[in-house]
């Protein structure tokens, strides 16, 4: 018996010996493949970069760039498909190894690559079809309705905002929707049909977790965190709503503009549209308090003489210096920072580009001194540190964590560098923009182009994923009106039905144009904002002096600290990780954000009490199926 009992534990030891030399080498084998993928990564991306970098500065008619830069995209599409069935084979392999485990989750996936030749080639064409649609329609005139040559952005967009017949206003909303609504709904039902095929392939029993894939979540941890944000931005909301709602009653009579009802949604967009045209002097929207109060950043630029844009560099980059981040080389700016080929306003923004492997970041920049472009370089130059940070990392670390993440941290230094304590210390404005009434109208311009964004883009998320995961019919067109009514308290100005399909007017459907990662980006910054000027003593809740749109971080060296050390793990750990590092907490929260804007709030609740406007809206009966 004994003898027995020997030999089993002999065995067992030799089979424990066995796993143990078996597992080795399967580790061995799969760091040998992973340093070949970061490697060969490393190169294809960097000719991508360059060639979209060579269009960037040279213009879009670089059709060298162009032609380069689609040789790269398709290079790396079939790099990734030929390792796919390894990648998908040592993903079953069980490793214990950590990081190993990690970079392998991090592969990109082949997506929808997976479907055959003939359903690849239809998805892109629908797609490419719908952007075709929505990026070029083109509209007849109201006066001339022969004259049918008029784009969406500027032509339409300069009459929308520049009239006040109503009826011009409401011929417009109609005329956009009908040429890219019932168009794009056979290409859209193709859309959803290969997307569905396209995640059952890819081992998704949802088309939504195919969705959120990038997201480190089930879609229903994350539709219960985009609704819990829903349910604590509704009382702030529907103040701001009602506060509006009353402004256009005002200016369009209570027959428009109904009490107790969904304000209309062509008036409303007019209204609210006009918080992102503050460039010209004359200012084309209601504000709570006299105008006059309000500087002209733009003119105070260039008066200051920060008139061009390596001036506004270098003074960023001493923002950053303050918080401790550390110095760019001092030749950066003469060797890696050329002017963008297209200087139209609407596109004329700062960007860093990034190489992999080369220690390397090149940076585009807008010629113009506009306040937009002032902030912008906040938001670019934290790119530049970002990219520093973890270029050392291997390649496949060498990405955000999460997709938008960048862009939280970019808009979080630029709404640092939007507070009134640290403007007047640059002298761009004076000591009264602090002061309570510019303090307002400042938070109701930037809630109008905040506060009333993030329910739009919930509605757009979910009611694609509703579809995609067959909750609501495609032709189900008063689903979508439902979403917009019970979360933007918006109505269409005329009678909708289900023979209609509105959904393309406001949703740009791309293959992957993802809204709930910019929803946790516009989100994030505030936590950010609340978390950082709360742990340096620059925010104290219920201080009025220590207000939170007051914050003023600048010499702060610890916030850079911090944020170099998050900025530094890249993709290499998970965001919730990420976000631990930064903040302490690994959950994002909409907190912040009501706190930011409390002062906006508090006044609201007042206003509506004086002005008698009623907060909340009865159900529309504007979309009978």
């Amino acid at each position: 018996m004994k003898l027995l009992i020997s030999s089993i534990i002999i065995i067992l030891i030799s089979l424990g010996a066995s796993s143990s030399s078996t597992n080795a080498e399967n580790e061995e084998e799969v760091t040998k493949f992973l340093e070949e993928v970061n490697h060969r990564l490393a190169i294809l991306y960097n000719k991508e970069v360059l060639a979209n970098w060579q269009n960037e500065i040279n213009g879009p008619n670089d059709l060298i760039a162009l032609l380069q830069s689609e040789i790269a995209t398709k290079e790396i599409m079939r790099y990734i498909s030929s390792i796919a069935p390894m990648v998908k084979k040592y993903k079953r392999i069980p490793l214990e190894d950590v990081e190993i485990k990690r970079q392998l989750s991090l592969i990109p996936e082949v997506g929808y690559e997976v479907l055959p030749p003939e359903d690849l080639e239809l998805l892109y064409a629908v797609t490419a079809n719908m952007s075709e649609i929505y990026r070029h329609s083109k509209l007849c005139s109201f006066e001339d309705r022969q004259k049918c040559d008029l784009v969406l952005v500027p032509d339409v967009q300069n009459i929308l905002h520049t009239t006040g017949q109503v009826e011009v206003i409401e011929y417009y909303w109609l005329e956009w929707r009908r040429k890219t609504g019932v168009a794009a709904r056979e290409d859209f039902r193709r859309f959803v049909e290969l997307y569905r095929k396209t995640a059952k392939l890819n081992g998704f029993s949802k088309a939504s977790n195919f969705w959120y894939k990038d997201l480190e979540n089930e879609s229903e941890t994350v539709a219960q965190l985009l609704q819990k944000f829903m349910l604590e931005l509704k009382p702030f909301f529907e103040q701001f709503h009602a506060y509006v709602r009353g402004q256009l009653r005002r200016k369009y009579g209570e027959q428009l503009i109904a009490p107790k009802k969904p304000y209309p949604q062509h008036l409303a967009e007019i209204f609210i549209g006009n918080a992102f045209r503050l460039e010209e002097p004359d200012w084309h929207m209601h504000l709570p308090f006299d105008t006059k109060i309000m500087p002209n950043i733009t003119e105070n630029l260039l008066r200051k003489g920060l008139t061009n844009t390596q001036g506004n560099f270098q003074n960023a980059q001493e923002f950053f210096r303050s918080l401790g981040m550390p110095k760019l080389e001092e030749n950066f700016w003469s060797d890696s920072c050329l002017p963008k080929a297209d200087l139209e306003d609407d596109h004329c923004w700062h960007k860093a580009w990034k190489f992999y492997g080369l220690y390397h970041v090149n940076f585009s920049y807008c010629p113009l001194t506009t306040e937009q472009t002032f902030f912008n370089m906040f938001e670019a130059l934290a790119d530049v540190f970002y990219y520093k940070s973890y270029e050392n990392l291997l390649t496949l670390y060498q990405e955000e964590p999460l997709p938008n993440f960048s862009d939280a941290l970019g808009k979080f230094f630029s709404l640092a560098a939007s507070s009134p304590k640290y403007l007047q210390k640059i002298k761009v404005v004076g000591e009264k923009y602090a002061e309570k009434e510019a303090r307002i109208n400042r938070l109701y311009i930037q809630g109008l182009r905040t506060v009333f964004l993030i329910p739009v883009f919930y509605i757009l998320e979910r009611y694609r994923l509703d579809i995609l995961d067959k909750k609501i019919d495609i032709d189900d067109n008063c689903a979508y009106w439902r979403l917009t009514e019970d979360y933007t308290g918006a109505e269409p100005p005329v009678q909708r039905s289900n023979a209609d399909f509105d959904a393309p007017a406001k949703l740009l459907m791309e293959v992957d144009d993802q809204y709930t990662t910019q929803i946790f980006s516009i989100v994030l910054q505030y936590q950010l904002l609340e978390h950082f000027c709360k742990l340096t003593g620059e925010y104290k809740p219920g201080d009025e002096e220590k207000s939170l749109d007051l914050c003023d971080l600048t010499g702060q060296r610890l916030v850079g600290e911090k944020i170099s050390q998050a900025m530094s793990l890249g993709a290499s750990s998970s965001f919730k990780e990420v976000l631990k590092t930064l903040i302490g907490s690994n959950e994002v929260d909409i907190k912040g954000f009501l706190e930011y804007y409390r002062p906006l709030y508090d006044w609201l609740v007042e206003q509506n009490s004086l002005e008698q406007n009623e907060v909340g809206w009865e159900k529309s009966e504007k979309c009978q199926p």
